[in-house]
């Protein structure tokens, strides 16, 4: 190689080097920005549940969401749950939420919010006729 492309290749690698690091940079901002934006969620009302007349609702209040179930037997059958195996069937099944995101808010594993899960259904099967 002669002492031109040598130099040339020397820019290319000096601009590349720097595109890397002010893109790195870009995105610690913009997580900074959205941590700062995001609102923990709070266990206050976590796993509690007013029942309604209200066309004979259930409303369960989790982690600042409300979530409302219409039929009682599904209600009742959740009702029978643990606590944490209520938290993760209203957090997967109504509220839309995958397995990684409920580990990361219960503080768990994913594969524990599977076994879990999965043992809730089965429970709700077996005992209540359900899903």
């Amino acid at each position: 190689m002669q002492r031109n492309d040598i130099s040339i290749q020397h820019q290319f690698d000096a601009y590349c080097k720097k595109v890397l690091r002010n893109e790195a940079k870009s995105i610690r901002k913009q997580n900074s920005r959205i941590k700062e934006n995001e609102e923990p969620l709070n266990d206050a009302n976590e796993g509690k549940y007013i029942q309604t007349n209200f066309d004979e609702q259930d409303i369960y209040s989790l982690f600042g969401m409300d979530i409302l179930i219409s039929d009682q037997k599904l209600s009742a059958a959740i009702d029978q749950l643990s606590n944490l195996r209520r938290k993760i069937i209203l957090l997967y099944y109504f509220a839309g939420f995958n397995d990684t995101e409920i580990g990361k808010i219960l503080n768990m594993s994913t594969s524990g919010i599977w076994y879990q899960r999965t043992k809730a259904v089965e429970q709700l099967r077996m005992e209540y006729g359900l899903w």
